[in-house]
This record gives C-alpha cells, structure tokens and sequence, in this order.
C-alpha cells in the first residue's frame, strides 16, 4: 500500500496493515494517528472522495485531544465491544462544525494544542487543512484572514508557508471555550432522572450502560463529590456535556428544567421514559419523540441505538 494518506490525500502517511479486523493503522504528519478499516480506504477513493477532508479535520481534532480514532464504514458495522474511538465515517463527517462560528471557534482550540507556549508559531502550508479544518487552499487564506480580522491570530500573509501566532485575545477566547463551550467536543453526558430507589436499576443496568456503550462517561449530579451550591453545579456540569439524557419516569421538574436548559444552550436532548408513565409527559414535551422503555435491557438497547443514530461523535 502508498503511503498516500486516505484522508487528506498527502503523501506523507506510514501505513501499517492489522491483524485484527481494523485494516490498517495510519500515522500521518497532517491528520494524527488513526485506524481505518480495510474496505473504508477504497470507500474514501470513490463513495466519500467529495468528504475525507471532514474526515481528516475530525481525526485531527481528536487526535489533538489524546482521543483514538477508530473508522469504520457505517455505524452498525462497529462490533458489540467497540475499540475506544470506534466511529461510522458518516458520524464522523457529521460531527464537522454546522456553524461558521462554531468553526473557528474549534480551529483556534486546534491552533492552541499545536503550540508549546505563548506566543510560539505556528507553521503554517497548503497541506495544513486538516489542522485548519479545511478542503482547499482559498478556505485556509479566508479562515486566517478571518481570524486575523478578529484579533485571534497575528502573522497571517497571503503565501503559504508562514507562521502565525495566536493573540491575547485569542488565548482569551480559548480561555472560555474551555470554560463552559466546550461541550460539543465534550465525552461526557448528562443524566437528568428521578433519585428514586426504585430506578435505581434504570440507571445502572439501563442509562449508564447505554451510554457507555457508545464510548461517553455518564454523569448523574447526585453521584458528584462538591461543596457548592447543588444548582451551581448542575449548570457547570450541563455546560460541559456534549448532549443529556432525560429519562421522565415520576415527571421529576428537576428533569424539565435540566433538558430545558440544554435545549436553550442548543446541544441534543435525548427524552427517555417508562412505558407506564408517557401517558403522564407535559403537553410542552410529550410531542417530542421519547425512547419508550419497560425493561432495563429494553432502554439499555435502545438508549444505544438513540445516540448512535442522533449524537455526532
């Protein structure tokens, strides 16, 4: 095999055939290191040819963060004990930012890993697009002038390579993403749901699982050591989930309020609620679709198949 990269197309990639059902391990200069399996690189050739570049940005990011990536080409292919990392290419290219903002928002956290301390530069060329999240070279010239504009970056001229370097304000900025916003990139989710001891067993042998299923950490407030006022740390804990599971079983308000607020921050809510209780669902929710459950197995599965099908990775 070449040691073209499948993901951004540069010849700057060591590639290294498994003896598992992964395929390949990739380690590009541009992208990070990555595992892909075998049929996914002629995919990435024919069906996604117009796509990798997204592909290449979500490896970077991740990678950038310490997070394995693990490719497969859909999400049902991933085996019942997934590798940790293990996403379908359409969730990944999903998960590419929906927003212009969004976008240099999580390009500076990008920039601010690639550093080593303030003011360090950072070189920058025509195959940084990965690092960049971007597909060609017109993109890259309007993201750094942009953010130059901005007075997130200083150093930005029209050739490549340069180096760039990232502002006071910039350092600012990445300050609070990392804050509060820094959510969507978050492993972590949210579970809103009555203390009763008689879901105990929901939570264990149904939500926790599901959600780990899917490779995100679960976090139930009640469960957290602190010394704070309880309402200050559910805000903070919202705050950095990627998405929160609402499960309406005994119509808690602590649960409406909770998915309330994740709902006005714009990031996922996944409703769940015992089959014996939908009937009862607030007429500002019960339109809302609802994993319906009767056995802890049953919303284990389920709750599984919500986040796989809803969460981008």
């Amino acid at each position: 095999m070449s040691n073209l990269c499948p993901l951004c197309q540069q010849q700057s990639a060591e590639i290294t055939p498994t003896d598992n059902q992964l395929g390949f391990k990739v380690h590009c200069k541009w992208c990070g290191e990555y595992w892909i399996e075998r049929s996914l690189v002629e995919l990435c050739k024919h069906k996604y040819t117009k796509q990798t570049w997204k592909v290449a940005a979500y490896v970077r990011e991740n990678t950038s963060m310490g997070l394995d990536v693990v490719l497969f080409p859909k999400q049902d292919r991933i085996p019942s004990n997934p590798p940790n990392g293990a996403v379908g290419i359409e969730q990944a290219i999903d998960s590419f930012p929906k927003s212009v903002a969004e976008r240099f928002d999580r390009i500076l956290l990008n920039l601010e890993r690639a550093t080593s301390h303030l003011g360090a530069g950072i070189r920058i060329e025509q195959a940084s697009q990965p690092l960049l999240m971007t597909q060609n070279i017109e993109e890259i010239g309007f993201v750094l002038s942009s953010m130059t504009e901005l007075g997130y970056l200083a150093g930005y001229n029209s050739g490549t390579p340069f180096t760039a370097r990232i502002t006071a304000k910039g350092l600012e900025r990445v300050a609070d993403l990392k804050r509060g916003l820094f959510g969507p990139l978050s492993k972590q989710a949210f579970v809103a749901m009555s203390f009763d001891k008689s879901l105990d067993a929901a939570w264990t042998d149904g939500l926790k699982l599901g959600i780990e299923d899917c490779g995100y950490t679960p976090m139930r407030v009640d469960m957290k050591e602190h010394n704070d006022d309880i309402c200050d740390v559910i805000i903070a804990e919202i705050r950095k989930s990627k998405f929160l599971v609402a499960d309406f079983t005994d119509q808690k308000h602590g649960v409406y309020f909770e998915a309330g607020l994740m709902m006005g921050m714009g990031r996922p809510v996944i409703f769940t609620c015992r089959e014996d209780e939908i009937k009862k669902a607030h007429f500002d929710t019960n339109h809302y679709s609802h994993v319906i459950w009767t056995t802890t197995a049953e919303l284990r599965e389920r709750l599984k198949h919500r986040i796989q099908a809803t969460i981008a990775p």
